[in-house]
């Protein structure tokens, strides 16, 4: 496919790629508000792209350049094994589509892996030397600067937060932007003590301190975490160095910095047991990191469900242990082991919180085992490339302290694309330091590929960049514009937009059918929109959820969500309970412990007019859990309903008494159940109880003048409906009406 040359000339595509390289460190800093999932589509796609491109134009440079032909190590291999399991895990596991190309909101199957080993290959191939190692994380921490400078602007209001009160930066989630900015401090700390130059140790310095500070204002415990043992495991490895380690500092009198560092230490030890001594002051209390940090407790909320997470995570690696389950495949687990104690502070997890979980649960011990060679050779090739004298003491330690800082981090949270790169980048460092000696290539002449051979790359990455980024981009472009038409009024152009996203037809078509989902859902208690436009949305909400479900056939999820459109719908057209009566058997066989599927079966069974089983579906709910109040709540209102009024006001108590908010949303469920009973007397107090609550509100009026009227106190009836057209001008022909059919 190739000839000799003398005289191919390509001397733009080694800066090319370079500046390729630099780009992808740009990612963080990606989003794209027309996109579904801003903080994550658009920064993979950019990624993607600027990968294909680069790979695509090294192919040619290998042929120009021997010295850039593709070496490798050890822990380069270790790395492709893992992917291989990857690959297996998915071809083997419950969902090999799902495994291989994810979602709009993850991102993180086989292709988008596939494109960060891409990444690692060409930085260990293009960069040759430190000071191309100096400059690629020299970007790197310039984006990270940008990207707290970002969150600087959150805290000021100069910018909004998608997190709230916890500033989540251009990455869209504090603990992502907490852990991003904690090892690019590490980044920053490296290069200040290997560069001379004052002016880049102040800017270091200045990196260092506020991608600290707004790691602070995260409130991430689990970065905080990571930072105190990295900061702990540096000063030991300060202290205990040798003096010929302290001379390679840039300092003139290296050997005082030990005492320094060791009085530095005891200080902020004594700092923290302070802190920890007094974490109930209002010192530390009025402060959130602190009170989070020092008030963990297996007891609370978060840690309750990522403890029984990773108890159904433990059970889901022993259901398939080889292989796994496959990549991005944990929402099998999650339903199939589901803990009713989770609910209802957690119904979905598509991740075990726990990136280690997350590898074992997918790729099994086989792919678990490979993802631990790959670390243990990383930390092995670091070492030795210090006792080769290929890098200093502190490199050495500082990329310990970094790896490790990951590691404790991801303990608590899962990788992501901001931790990918800084992750892939780290082992490309390490990669290049495992690297043997380049060979002498003097003989090997460069040559000219053919013509064969260029359109087959040129074929190759147009198909790469369409199939991959463009037309899934377009999919989710689409869904986006059709939610903005329907928020315009714009129903039947909504629609048409919505179709067009579907006839993409990629992996993210179920999260455009979510979004159909949500609008069917939404318009059908809408009172306002017409029929037609309801009938229209359900439709194409079946279609999409179905469609999402011969993508995804085991997402319970994806079930109910489903489920609930046939709800909607219920009322114009009964055939719809058949298709969900089937849809929820179903879902029950993969995950027979969320009670949700009991409430979702038993709102059917009334819909049905099966009020026993009903009940009985109800019941299970709370047997599941107890501690509930929600069930209890559930179980008591159906309870009212079907005429056992002794046993439905006691469940209703049991869930006061345990939690359950009383307003108005309570009291119109506890009116409807009564009003199947013509409970006339308990529907007055309940009407009461909802005018103390909303005083100026027409609709607690209105209908407790149609209970007078019911119960022939026709006065009452009259007075209320006037006052019920007082506080809502609206209701003034309804009660005019109403008060001619009194007779007053």
């Amino acid at each position: 496919m190739s000839k000799p040359t003398k005289n191919y000339s390509s001397s733009w595509l080694l800066p090319t790629i370079k500046y390729g390289l630099f780009a992808c460190l740009f990612m963080p800093l990606i989003v794209g508000s027309k996109f579904i999932f801003p903080y994550i589509f658009p920064k993979q796609a950019f990624f993607q792209i600027v990968v294909e491109i680069i790979f695509a134009l090294y192919l040619f440079l290998i042929f120009k350049d021997p010295r850039y032909r593709p070496r490798s190590s050890w822990l380069f291999r270790a790395l492709l094994a893992y992917f291989a399991i990857m690959m297996l895990s998915s071809v083997f596991g419950v969902n090999a589509f799902h495994s291989f190309w994810s979602n709009y909101e993850r991102m993180a199957g086989v292709i988008s892996i596939l494109h960060y080993i891409g990444f690692l290959f060409l930085a260990v191939n293009i960069l040759k030397t430190k000071d191309e190692w100096y400059s690629f994380f020299n970007v790197a921490i310039v984006v990270s600067f940008l990207e707290a400078l970002y969150g600087l602007g959150q805290m000021t209001g100069i910018f909004t937060s998608s997190g709230g009160t916890r500033f989540d930066g251009t990455i869209g989630n504090a603990s992502f932007l907490a852990g991003y900015l904690l090892i690019n401090a590490f980044f920053a700390l490296w290069l200040l003590l290997e560069k001379r130059s004052v002016a880049w140790k102040s800017f270091y310095g200045v990196v260092i301190l506020v991608n600290l500070f707004v790691m602070y204002q995260t409130q991430t415990r689990g970065a905080v975490l990571a930072f105190l043992a990295g900061l702990f495991l540096l000063f030991l490895f300060f202290i205990f160095a040798r003096q010929k380690d302290l001379a390679q500092l840039p300092f003139k009198r290296p050997e005082r910095l030990k005492k320094y560092a060791i009085g530095v230490f005891v200080f902020l030890f004594l700092i923290g047991g302070l802190i920890w001594l007094n974490r109930d002051s209002a010192f530390v209390k009025n402060r959130p990191t602190l009170n989070r940090v020092t008030h963990i407790s297996i007891s609370e909320a978060t840690a309750q469900t990522r403890l029984l997470a990773w108890k159904m995570s433990w059970e889901g690696f022993k259901e398939r242990p080889i292989f796994g389950w496959g990549p991005e495949n944990y929402y099998v687990v999650f339903n199939q082991f589901y803990n009713p104690d989770l609910y209802p502070v957690e119904s979905w997890f598509d991740r075990s919180h726990n990136a280690y979980f997350d590898i074992l649960v997918n790729t099994g011990l086989v792919g678990f085992l490979a993802y631990l060679t790959v670390v243990f050779l990383a930390f092995w090739f670091l070492w030795s490339a210090w006792k080769k004298e290929k890098i200093n003491y502190f490199t050495a330690i500082i990329f310990t302290v970094i790896l490790l800082a990951y590691g404790i981090q991801n303990i608590f949270v899962f990788d992501t694309q901001v931790t990918l790169l800084v992750f892939y980048s780290i082992l490309a460092f390490i990669v290049w330091l495992s690297l043997k000696p380049l060979p002498d290539n003097n003989e090997i002449k460069p040559v000219r590929p053919n013509a064969a051979f260029k359109i087959l790359v040129a074929l190759i990455l147009i198909f790469a960049l369409y199939f991959i980024n463009i037309k899934p981009g377009s999919a989710s472009l689409e869904g986006i514009s059709a939610l903005n038409l329907l928020q315009q009024g714009k129903a039947d152009e909504s629609v048409k937009e919505f179709k067009k996203a579907f006839e993409v037809g990629t992996f993210g078509l179920p999260e455009v059918a979510m979004r159909v989902q949500d609008a069917a859902i939404q318009l059908s208690q809408n009172s306002k929109i017409p029929v037609e436009v309801k009938n229209e949305f359900v439709e194409l909400a079946v279609e999409g959820m179905n469609k999402a479900l011969e993508q995804e056939p085991l997402n319970v999820r994806f079930m109910m969500m489903l489920t609930s459109v046939y709800f909607s719908a219920a009322s114009s057209d009964n055939s719809y309970l058949a298709q969900a009566d089937a849809l929820l058997q179903k879902a029950l066989e993969l995950s027979p412990t969320r009670q949700e599927l009991y409430f979702y079966t038993g709102q059917m069974r009334m819909f049905q007019g099966r009020s026993e089983e009903a009940l009985a579906q109800f019941k299970k709910a709370v047997e599941l859990n107890d501690k509930v109040p929600l069930s209890h709540w559930n179980y008591g209102i159906i309870a009212i309903g079907v005429g056992q009024k002794e046993l439905g006001e006691k469940e209703i108590q049991i869930a006061k008494d345990t939690g359950h908010a009383f307003g108005p949303a309570d009291i119109k469920q506890l009116i409807n159940a009564y009003t199947r009973t013509s409970d006339w007397p308990r529907l007055v107090d309940l009407y009461q109880q909802w005018i103390a609550l909303a005083p100026n509100d027409a609709s607690p009026f209105a209908g407790l003048a149609a209970i007078y009227a019911q119960m022939g106190e026709k006065q009452k009836a009259k007075d209320l409906a006037l006052q019920a057209a007082v506080f809502d001008p609206s209701f003034k022909d309804q009660a005019e009406e109403f008060i001619k059919g009194l007779g007053l």
